[in-house]
């Protein structure tokens, strides 16, 4: 188990991928700084979790790490024992999540470096309650439920392309919104008595993501709701685990 943990962290440095996410990352902060020169502010529910763009960013992260093992044989290799197999999964998920801690830790340092050059550029110092503990502790367990589930379907397609294999992801997901709202319309409350985007908040991992805010008596954040925020996330990961796991446990080539 060492010695593939230590390969996934050296693969995350010679997988060209992982600099080409983290350019991204530079490149969207880069991006976001200059827009706040052309006149955008950042206020109450402005978060760096809550950028579209790093959404993308991160299924290709999660992605390439798969591809790379795809496109390198490392997938086939450890093919070979089942032991093998585990480690190989235990490993990768590490691997992904070192990756998206990382990346989210730049992306943080990128930002407060933004805010010190172009003066209000920095979501962070512009929205300190969006950087409450548990919020970043949220954000933190979504988006490392994007990158592992971008991982998973790079195993299970067995794609060697990190960009069709976070286009997948993004036209599943797509889909499923589609699906929701021609069962239930906008509004309309489901057959368990809540409305739609209720019912997805209890099935999707994106609390880390919202930021809704009450207008009275003065305009706050709404706290988070526990099980949606921590708990639904930690299921997904146990869930994309046992998904990669399984799907290892099958392969032959």
């Amino acid at each position: 188990m060492a010695n593939q943990i230590r390969a996934a962290l050296y693969t995350l440095a010679r997988n060209y991928r992982t600099w080409v996410a983290l350019g991204l990352v530079a490149l969207d902060r880069a991006y976001s700084a200059w827009r706040v020169t052309q006149g955008v502010t950042y206020g109450l529910q402005d978060s760096i979790f809550r950028d579209k763009a790093l959404v993308l960013v991160f299924l290709f992260a999660g992605a390439s790490v798969a591809v790379f093992d795809q496109r390198g044989g490392a997938l086939r290799s450890a093919c070979g024992t089942e032991r093998g197999r585990l480690d190989y999964v235990l490993s990768r998920f590490l691997a992904v999540a070192a990756l998206t801690l990382g990346l989210l830790a730049v992306t943080a340092a990128l930002d407060v470096a933004a805010g010190a050059l172009v003066p209000g550029a920095s979501v962070i110092a512009a929205s300190p309650r969006m950087c409450a503990p548990e919020r970043v502790v949220a954000g933190v367990l979504t988006y490392l439920v994007i990158a592992e589930l971008a991982f998973a379907a790079g195993v299970v397609t067995r794609s060697h392309s990190a960009i069709a294999t976070a286009g997948i992801v993004v036209v599943a997901f797509v889909a499923l919104c589609l699906v929701a709202l021609a069962v239930v319309p906008p509004g309309s409350p489901t057959p368990m008595g809540v409305t739609l985007s209720e019912a997805l908040g209890f099935v999707l991992p994106l609390e880390g993501l919202t930021a809704n805010v009450m207008f009275a008596p003065y305009a706050a954040l709404m706290p988070l709701d526990p099980l949606r925020a921590f708990v639904v996330p930690l299921v997904w990961l146990a869930a994309l685990l046992v998904l990669v796991r399984g799907v290892m446990a099958r392969r032959t080539v």
